[in-house]
């Protein structure tokens, strides 16, 4: 099984500036750089399947490949707007039926049709609407203690990501 591919990334932040800026009490735009490539690697640390959620939270369309026709668990969850299109001999067939199976741990996928080598499985994925806000919020957090922690060679700058960002991120992450 191969790792999954991005197609399309996110086309909207998860924290806009002005939020973090009201978050980290800043009222100038001297530092936006540093507090958009803060946010950037907060989100990149929390998103997609590398990132410690283990799921996707805005929404981004992913692709995995696999051996034919089969029942496979993706690498991220909630999943939509399943396709699937399988190769064999450089011919592309669409799937004639998928199935689409959310449990707790993740989401399964059936997947028929005619003979295939290898199939495609692409699909959308985003983090449930309800609870982007805790997202946010951990995002600010931890956006606001590398603002205040900025060199590595500080005492302050030792401590871990705050105890609340850990917090909210466990509740929400996947385990696959």
């Amino acid at each position: 099984m191969q790792p999954p591919v991005l197609v399309t990334a996110p086309s909207a932040r998860v924290v806009a500036l002005a939020d973090l800026k009201l978050h980290l009490r800043v009222d100038h735009d001297d530092e936006d750089t540093l507090i958009e490539a803060l946010e950037a690697a907060a989100v990149a640390h929390f998103d997609g399947w590398r990132g410690i959620m283990g799921r996707a939270i805005m929404p981004q369309t992913w692709a995995q490949d696999f051996d034919g026709w089969g029942t496979y668990k993706l690498f991220l969850p909630d999943a939509s707007n399943v396709s699937a299109v399988g190769t064999l001999d450089g011919v592309d067939t669409e799937a004639e039926t998928i199935t689409v199976k959310p449990t707790l741990g993740g989401t399964f996928v059936e997947v028929s049709g005619g003979d295939v080598d290898t199939v495609r499985i692409t699909y959308d994925c985003a983090l449930p609407v309800e609870q982007l806000p805790a997202v946010q919020a951990a995002v600010k957090l931890l956006v606001g203690h590398w603002y205040e922690n900025r060199e590595a060679a500080t005492e302050k700058a030792l401590s871990a990501a705050p105890m609340a960002v850990q917090s909210i991120i466990g509740a929400l992450r996947v385990w696959m």
